[in-house]
């Protein structure tokens, strides 16, 4: 089975972080809400709280398959001022792993100098981080390991792409369907 972690920093964006979390678990993947904060429960940039799974200590390198990192301010800064997520994020990186970001988190990529010679999206304004990339205009995309969204109205496309990566085209394409998406 697929293992997803996807991290929780306060401020996070609670559309991107729950959405892909819906539609991952409807493609059949095991995802779990990641505290970067050392508290259960995680508070979002709007005020919403998230009882989370597990803490950064549980995370699971070897036996997951992707990272995800919403965006969200100040969501992404927290993760991006957090070194063990810094250190999570180059292990995932350095085994090949898959690494999501969506919004103002590909800055962290950008910043970690992880998307060099990469297409990358993110929300505008924060090109500027994305060191190394070339960034396009599209609501998600895939540049060998790593899936970029580029914000709150891309979060059903970014949950689709990663479906598509991790499984096949034509499963997000029947996940689509019975989701309704248009």
């Amino acid at each position: 089975m697929k293992r997803i972690y996807i991290l929780l920093a306060a401020g996070f964006e609670e559309v991107e972080a729950l959405t892909p979390a819906d539609v991952l678990r409807r493609a059949g993947y095991e995802v779990f809400l990641v505290s970067t904060t050392g508290a259960p429960n995680v508070k979002g940039a709007h005020d919403i709280v998230v009882k989370t799974d597990v803490f950064m200590d549980d995370v699971e390198v070897d036996s997951a398959t992707l990272l995800l990192l919403p965006g969200g301010i100040p969501g992404a800064t927290n993760l991006l001022a957090n070194e063990k997520v810094k250190k999570l994020v180059a292990q995932f990186h350095s085994r090949d792993k898959w690494l999501a970001a969506i919004c103002a988190a590909p800055m962290i990529l950008g910043e970690m100098h992880l998307l060099n010679g990469k297409k990358a999206t993110c929300y505008p304004g924060f090109e500027k981080h994305l060191y190394g990339a070339t960034w396009v205009d599209t609501p998600a995309l895939t540049d060998g390991k790593i899936i970029t969204g580029k914000g709150i109205g891309a979060a059903m496309a970014f949950s689709l792409e990663i479906v598509k990566n991790l499984s096949d085209e034509a499963s997000a394409r029947e996940l689509k369907k019975k989701m309704v998406v248009v």
